[in-house]
């Protein structure tokens, strides 16, 4: 509990656990790494800087020194939720949505799948999905159907591969609501799963 009360979203990121919050939250906004070593400073696109389970771009000698998020744009909204036993365990499961709505028409989205792969998976085909199209209840099910599709999870003891692709599918159709309801300037509370 106490080095999790004293980690840091450079530190999470620089771990690469697979299971982690920051790097599946992180990928769906412009966000840039940077970086300090023997050789001196670089900026490394967050969706470039985790390679696999544990791995990074990270040279031997180099640190995280600062995380940077660039605001989004007006009319975006985003959500990330996670389905989890208990608050201080990994969860089977997570997504991340990052919206920009024209009426309710969205204009661009990113998606990303967490704990069901070796790293933050980007469901492009969702994205693709989704982009210029009416969100409804059809349009949502269709997007979450191609996110099931791009998750490539591994049976563990957080449940089976189907099992999370199943959660993979409840948790982006609320996920989109969530960052919908946000990109029209609700001010509205989302909160994790717990089984």
């Amino acid at each position: 509990m106490q080095v999790r009360n004293q980690g840091t979203i450079g530190g999470s990121l620089a771990e690469a656990d697979p299971s982690g919050d920051w790097a599946n939250a992180l990928i769906t906004l412009d966000t840039t790494v940077h970086c300090l070593g023997a050789d001196g400073a670089r900026t490394i696109p967050v969706s470039d800087f985790i390679t696999d389970a544990y791995t990074t771009v990270l040279a031997h000698d180099e640190l995280v020194t600062e995380v940077e998020v660039k605001i989004p744009p007006k009319y975006s909204g985003g959500a990330y939720l996670a389905f989890k036993r208990t608050a201080p365990v990994y969860p089977s499961a997570s997504v991340a949505v990052q919206l920009i709505l024209a009426g309710d028409v969205c204009q661009d989205a990113a998606i990303a799948l967490g704990c069901v792969g070796l790293t933050a998976i980007r469901a492009t085909e969702a994205e693709t999905a989704l982009r210029g199209q009416i969100l409804n209840d059809k349009t949502v099910a269709s997007v979450a159907e191609a996110a099931r599709a791009a998750a490539d999870p591994q049976s563990d003891m957080r449940g089976s591969a189907e099992y999370k692709r199943q959660l993979v599918v409840a948790l982006l159709k609320r996920a989109i609501q969530l960052a919908a309801r946000r990109a029209r300037g609700e001010q509205v509370e989302g909160a994790h799963l717990y089984a």
